[in-house]
């Protein structure tokens, strides 16, 4: 395989990740604006049972293991994770702040790329590319918003959540659509 082929594969695999994470962010984002305290609930909920799941799977499997009781790791793990998913499920209220603030980070991580691709934009010649880099900086704040304010906003910070995720959702799938667009033009004169 040539590495022009190599290339494009690999450019093939990073645009479908990035439209699939787009799509994702979308649908994400309309339900959570259209059902803002079910999407809080069932958060806490899908957590909590996860990691509770996760936490008895743990302990059965070391208490299975007789062979092998040096992975007392595992039984601990198995412990904390049961403890936190059941405290999840009887006190969601509690939990709902650490849940804001992965999804903050997750924002602030996805708007920081999105900067990159912007100036890969100015790079290709767009001529409105700031404004990508402006729209993904104010993101940035309200995502930092949702990590330290949560509790001020309550239910709103949800739905506030939910158009930052349509946002990104939009603005992914039209990141991606313009470099290739940019990309297939400069392969075309080279």
């Amino acid at each position: 395989m040539s590495k022009t082929t190599n290339k494009r594969n690999n450019r093939h695999n990073i645009v479908n990740t990035i439209t699939l994470s787009s799509l994702a962010y979308l649908v994400m984002g309309i339900i959570m604006v259209i059902f803002p305290q079910s999407t809080k609930d069932f958060l806490c909920f899908a957590l909590g049972t996860a990691l509770t799941v996760y936490g008895l799977f743990n302990i059965i499997s070391f208490l299975r293991d007789k062979e092998n009781k040096t992975m007392y790791f595992e039984l601990i793990v198995g412990v904390l994770a049961t403890a936190f998913g059941l405290f999840s499920l009887i006190s969601p209220s509690s939990i709902i702040n650490m849940i804001m603030t992965v999804i903050g980070v997750l924002i602030i991580v996805d708007s920081a790329m999105d900067i990159k691709h912007s100036i890969e934009l100015k790079k290709y010649g767009m001529k409105y590319w700031w404004i990508y880099v402006v729209v993904s900086a104010a993101v940035i704040i309200l995502g930092c918003c949702t990590i330290f304010f949560a509790d001020f906003f309550g239910s709103a910070i949800i739905v506030l959540l939910g158009i930052i995720l349509i946002y990104e959702g939009i603005s992914g799938l039209s990141m991606t659509f313009l470099l290739s667009h940019y990309t297939k033009k400069i392969s075309k004169i080279q």
